[in-house]
């Protein structure tokens, strides 16, 4: 009795298997494969360490060493120049999302050495003093912040576009020769001016993560 209902039962699994084993046979296949296709398909590796280049007003042009410690964080560190003097500059990028579109949030700080005064009236468009030439030691400092728009962004390449505010510090060391200048009076002394003002900023760049 027991064989007579086991013989049966063992044809039709055959028959079933006969019919089905061709689609049994893909779809373990296909389990079998789930977790090697996951692995490649993983996101890239993150590239930490890269090379910025950058352009805008009012601080010029900047070069810097990029480090990458984590997919939403990104801080820049290096030279920069105005055409006026040469200074040096940091910053930090935070990257909310990881897309090849993405916003950016973005702080920095930056001091620019010494240069002609001169040579800065000229670029704030006003006509130099007679006097001028007395006037050799003026240092710029800023603090600025700006929201971006990041292309490429959790790519290799990135390109981006910052716009935002900056914190300006004009320092001039002896103003004695622009004040007796001014007033036309010799006899006027001072020993350093500053000027502090809020202005807008704009940047553009790229920046190619190297590994």
């Amino acid at each position: 009795m027991t064989m007579a209902t086991t013989s049966p039962m063992r044809r039709r699994t055959a028959l079933f298997l006969r019919r089905h084993g061709t689609l049994l046979t893909c779809l373990l296949a296909l389990a079998a494969s789930v977790p090697a296709y996951a692995q490649d398909g993983a996101e890239p590796q993150l590239r930490r360490f890269g090379l910025l280049l950058d352009a805008g007003a009012p601080h010029g042009v900047g070069l810097s060493a990029v480090l990458r410690p984590l997919p939403w964080l990104r801080l820049q560190a290096g030279p920069t120049t105005n055409s006026l003097s040469f200074g040096l500059r940091g910053g930090v990028s935070i990257l909310p999302f990881q897309t090849f579109i993405a916003p950016s949030l973005n702080a920095e700080a930056g001091h620019y050495f010494g240069s002609d005064y001169n040579e800065v009236v000229d670029w704030l468009g006003a006509t130099p003093s007679r006097t001028s030439a007395a006037i050799k030691d003026v240092t710029y400092d800023y603090v600025s912040g700006s929201i971006g728009l990041e292309v490429g962004s959790a790519s290799r390449f990135n390109f981006f576009l910052h716009l935002g505010l900056s914190y300006v510090a004009l320092n001039v060391d002896d103003a004695s020769a622009l004040l007796q200048d001014a007033t036309d009076d010799p006899d006027v002394t001072a020993r350093n001016l500053a000027v502090r003002a809020t202005v807008p900023s704009v940047k553009v760049g790229f920046l190619l993560y190297l590994f």
